[in-house]
C-alpha cells in the first residue's frame, strides 16, 4: 500500500542515500500555491528538491495534523520517482508546507503575527511536548481507523534547539527526536518556520535524518534561507 510505505519512509528507517545536495542541480521554477484564496509562491528548499504534485501530495498528507492543510510538499529530485512508483526506498530529507485550517481565510498583520509568535516564545516548552503528543496520538489514531495497528508510532522526548532564528515575518524553532515503530528508530532533526506571506501564516516544516552536528547546522541554516526565499517570492511590486 503506497500510504503505508510512506508512514514507514517518515518514521522507520531514512536509509541514507546520498545525503549531500547537488551544487549542480538548476534551480527548480517557483510554483504557487493556493492559501485561503491566495496565491503564495513557494520555492524549494535548496535547489535539488522538487514539489510531489497534486497527484502525489496525499501519500505525505497522512503526517500532517487534522488542524492544518498540506499545500506542498518537497522531496530531493532523485526521491521523486520512488513516491510515485511507490518504492520502499526511503529518504533523508523532505519538506512541508501547511496552513491552519481554521484561520486559512483570516488576513494576518503584522501585529498580529508578533502576537503570535511572542505566545508561542513564551511557552516554546509546553507548546514543543503538547505538540509531539498531539502528533502520536493522532497518528496512531489514524493507522487504526485505517487497519493498520501495526505501525503504531512512539515519538520519544524531543530536544529542543530553541530558536533558530527570529524576524518580523517569521520565527523558526528546532528539534531533535526518534521515531520508533516496528522495533526500528530513527532519529531526525525539524526544523519549523511560522511565516506571514501575503497577510497569510504558513508553516514550513523542514526535516532532515541526524547524522551528525552539521545536520543541525544545515538545518538551521536551510531553514532561514528557504524562509527568506519564500518572503521575497511573495513581496508586493514596488508602486
Amino acid at each position: 500500500m503506497k500510504k503505508m510505505i510512506f508512514v514507514c519512509l517518515l518514521v522507520m528507517g531514512f536509509v541514507a542515500t546520498a545525503n549531500a545536495q547537488d551544487p549542480a542541480a538548476p534551480p527548480a521554477p517557483v510554483q504557487s500555491f493556493k492559501a485561503g484564496g491566495v496565491a503564495i509562491a513557494i520555492p524549494p528548499p535548496v535547489p535539488d528538491m522538487r514539489e510531489v504534485g497534486y497527484d502525489n501530495r496525499e501519500f505525505m498528507e497522512v503526517i500532517v495534523p487534522a488542524v492544518n492543510r498540506l499545500i506542498a510538499g518537497f522531496v530531493l529530485e532523485k526521491d521523486l520517482p520512488k513516491i510515485r512508483r511507490g518504492s520502499d526506498r526511503m529518504m533523508t530529507k523532505y519538506a512541508l508546507v501547511e496552513v491552519p485550517r481554521r484561520g486559512e481565510y483570516l488576513d494576518c498583520s503584522a501585529a498580529n503575527f508578533k502576537e503570535v509568535t511572542a505566545g508561542v516564545k513564551r511557552q516554546f516548552g509546553d507548546v514543543l511536548s503538547s505538540s509531539v503528543k498531539k502528533v502520536e496520538d493522532e497518528f496512531n489514531q489514524r493507522m487504526k481507523s485505517l487497519h493498520l495497528d501495526q505501525a503504531r508510532l512512539s515519538i520519544g522526548k524531543p530536544i529542543s534547539l530553541g530558536c533558530l532564528f527570529s524576524k518580523p515575518d517569521a520565527y523558526a524553532f528546532g528539534m531533535v527526536s526518534s521515531f520508533s515503530m516496528g522495533g526500528k528508530t530513527a532519529k531526525m532533526v525539524m526544523g519549523c518556520c511560522m511565516l506571514r506571506a501575503r497577510q497569510k501564516i504558513l508553516f514550513a516544516y523542514l526535516y532532515a535524518q541526524y547524522k551528525d552536528k552539521s545536520t543541525i547546522q544545515w538545518i538551521r541554516q536551510t531553514s532561514e534561507s528557504w524562509a527568506d526565499a519564500i518572503l521575497k517570492a511573495n513581496q508586493s511590486p514596488a508602486k
